[in-house]
């Protein structure tokens, strides 16, 4: 399945896929081996004992499970590459959740000063349409000593 940049991926979807990723590079064979000497032979299952397997102590089970533990399936290149990869695309994606958030909240503010804006040009363009009134423009003129005349214009010109 293949994903565009554009497409939204949960966190979950991600852990997933790495589950699924880790699961399908784990080794065959048991962390825990149990090599016997007598026979020759590797058991892998450690929790399956063989009849003959005489019961130990507590404390004697616990030391042999500390002994057996293979380091070996831990250890490994690809493990380490994974998990470099799985925190570098941890890391990306807190960074886009923060660049996301810092990205709305100055889109919230620059929201904010439209709004501001559209409400002082929509006080000043009231004002305008007041002064632009016929009865403002002919008391300006009567206050500054003009007098509208009753003779129409003179045209020069042939019409």
């Amino acid at each position: 399945m293949k994903y565009g940049a554009e497409q939204d991926i949960s966190i979950e979807h991600v852990f997933s896929l790495m589950k699924a990723a880790l699961l399908k590079l784990r080794p065959l064979s048991s962390a825990f081996i149990d090599i016997r000497g007598k026979n020759g032979f590797f058991r892998k299952n450690a929790h399956k004992q063989p009849s003959w397997y005489r019961a130990k102590t507590t404390h004697d089970a616990k030391r042999q499970a500390r002994k057996r533990f293979n380091f070996g399936s831990i250890l490994r290149l690809r493990t380490f590459a994974f998990i470099i990869a799985g925190t570098v695309l941890l890391v990306v994606y807190i960074n886009n959740l923060l660049t996301i958030n810092s990205l709305s909240r100055e889109n919230e503010h620059l929201r904010e000063r439209i709004g501001v804006s559209k409400s002082i040009n929509a006080a000043l363009e009231l004002e305008l349409q007041e002064l632009t009134a016929i009865h403002n423009i002919s008391e300006k003129a009567g206050m500054m000593g003009l007098r509208a005349r009753m003779i129409p214009a003179v045209y020069i010109g042939a019409k």
